[in-house]
Formats: structure tokens, C-alpha cells, sequence
């Protein structure tokens, strides 16, 4: 089977730290239907496994799905009935709220009076829920998906939804870029950072979210996995996740694109106070004080929203 190389650091120098067995992945996701995952990956063992970059500690599953096995997996292994009820799970949608109140705060603070024409794109819309929150006078919201069955069910409530990459590159230029969830699925991220680049306009926003994984948590799960039980978190899965972000990879990766880093969303949620919330000052200050945080080792699931603007000229 064919492998790709880091993601981050683009080396190819890693080692298997996770194997997953179908009752495994089975165990913490509802969503799953273990005797079809079993038809889907069997003699495919090199699928649903973690491996840890040598170079910078990046975890990722090295080994490329193709994409008769990733088919399968997403229509007859997911249960997707279970997965639209998620999104009337309240948590997500406070959590997609806060985002978006996030971004109107953030064109506050750069300068920005009202929303005039705002283009959005969101990549990667799923069943749409952001699409919700978003649209609106002032917004010309799009979303893109691959999975045909959310993109229906988003078209039937009312949102634009683009069909095919060339669709998607005649929206261009836009001025936000969302990608909620997004990277941890992607097997070629360079591809779609340069195809971010393409459409954002100069100084244009780009904003995502990934699970952020610092190193004591993974060591949990390596153990957990090696003896053979489920992680504790269904997020770790090569099926889906392929790859495994931390606060660090998230920066690199912002750099490496010519992304400029304005503020992660718990900086925006910390400094939302009276007195504060529209100083960039106050901002700057906590985005750092929670780089310097970063260095210590969390033994939990967390995740990171962040804010960025593209530095490049189109």
C-alpha cells in the first residue's frame, strides 16, 4: 500500500506507535457498524494504524486509503442517521455559535464597522449547521462536501451548496475560509492549504478547527490500545482522523502556508469581558500567555479553533 509522508514536515521517517482492531474503533463509536468495518478493512490492517513523525512528533496515519475502501467505510460502516442526530446536540451548536460570534468580534477589532457582502466559504459543511448560524443579510454563505448525502439534506434546507472543485474555485476571491473539523480528515492537507491560499482573498481569514492532542494524552492512548482496549476517545481513528494535531503542529502548519496567526478561540472566549474585548492588546497578550501553556503536558481531550489571516497576495 502506498504511504505519504508527514504532513507537517513532509519527511518520511515514522514509526507505528497504534494498531486499532475493528471491535476497538467499534467500542467508542456509535456510529459504527462493526461487521461491515470488518468487510471494509479486511487484509487493509496497515489502514487503522497511528505512526509518530521521527522528525517532529507528528502523529498521522501513514498508509493512503484508496478510495474503493474509503467509500465503503463512509457508506455502509457509518451509520448516518446517527450521525445527523448529532447535530441537534446542543453542545455543538453553542460550540458553532461561538465561532461564529467569534469571527463578527474579530472584524471588530481589525477595523471592520458592518458586514458588507462578507463571501464565506465552509469546507467541509456536513449537514450544513454552520451554514445555519451563519447565513444571514450582509453574509453570502456557500458550503462544499464531499458526502453527498449531507449536501442534499443542506440544498433542501435552502443553502448553496458547491458541487465540484472547479464550482468551488469560481467563487473565488472570498473573504473566510472555514474548515470546521476538516484537516484531521485530509489526507493531502498541502493540497488543500494551497487550494485555501488559491480562493482567500490577500488578508482574507481563514479559520478551523482541529482536536488538539498534546503528548501525555497520546501516551494514555498508546497504552490504552497496546493492551488491547478502546482509546478513550472515539476522535482516535485512522478511519476518519487520519490526522493527529497539537497546538505546535497547528502553528507550524500556519507558517508553513504563509498564514499569519491572529487568536485561537479561547483567547477570543477569555478576553470577552467589558473593559477588554476590544483591545487587540489584551488579545495579543493572552494568545500568548496560552502559547506558553502549550509546553505543558494536558492528559485530556481537548480542541483548538484557530483564527488566521492570509498573508499572501493572489
Amino acid at each position: 500500500m502506498n504511504k505519504r509522508n508527514c504532513p507537517v514536515c513532509e519527511t518520511n521517517k515514522a514509526e507505528v506507535i497504534m494498531t486499532f482492531t475493528p471491535e476497538l474503533l467499534c467500542a467508542v463509536n456509535p456510529t459504527y457498524k462493526v461487521e461491515e468495518l470488518r468487510k471494509a478493512i479486511i487484509g487493509k490492517d496497515d489502514l487503522v494504524t497511528y505512526s509518530e513523525c521521527d522528525v517532529c512528533g507528528m502523529v498521522y496515519c501513514e498508509t493512503l486509503w484508496d478510495n474503493d475502501t474509503l467509500r465503503i467505510v463512509y457508506d455502509k460502516t457509518i451509520d448516518h442517521e446517527k450521525s445527523l442526530e448529532k447535530v441537534l446536540l446542543l453542545n455543538k451548536r453553542i460550540a458553532i455559535t461561538r465561532t461564529w460570534n467569534n469571527l463578527l468580534r474579530l472584524f471588530t477589532l481589525l477595523g471592520k464597522k458592518k458586514l458588507n457582502d462578507i463571501k464565506l466559504l465552509d469546507y467541509g459543511c456536513g449537514w450544513g449547521d454552520f451554514l445555519d448560524v451563519a447565513n444571514g443579510y450582509g453574509v453570502n454563505v456557500y458550503g462544499y462536501d464531499e458526502d453527498k448525502r449531507k449536501i442534499d439534506f443542506a440544498k433542501k434546507r435552502g443553502h448553496k451548496i458547491v458541487d465540484s472543485i472547479e464550482e468551488l474555485k469560481s467563487l473565488s476571491p472570498v473573504d473566510v475560509f472555514v474548515m470546521n473539523s476538516v484537516l484531521e480528515h485530509v489526507q493531502d492537507v498541502d493540497y488543500i492549504l494551497k487550494l485555501v491560499k488559491t480562493l482567500l482573498k490577500p488578508n482574507g481569514l481563514l479559520i478551523f478547527s482541529v482536536n488538539d492532542y498534546r503528548s501525555k494524552y497520546i501516551k494514555k492512548n498508546v497504552k490504552k490500545v497496546s493492551s488491547n482496549f478502546p482509546a478513550l476517545s472515539k476522535n482516535f481513528n485512522p478511519l476518519e482522523h487520519v490526522n493527529i494535531y497539537d497546538y505546535k503542529s497547528v502553528m507550524t502548519t500556519l507558517e508553513k502556508y504563509n498564514f499569519e496567526f491572529i487568536s485561537t478561540r479561547l483567547s477570543l472566549d477569555f478576553t470577552n469581558i467589558p473593559g477588554i474585548r476590544n483591545s487587540i492588546f489584551f488579545l495579543k497578550c493572552t494568545n500568548k500567555l496560552e502559547k506558553a501553556f502549550s509546553n505543558i503536558l494536558t492528559g485530556k481531550e481537548i480542541g483548538i479553533t484557530v483564527y488566521a489571516k492570509n498573508n499572501a497576495t493572489n
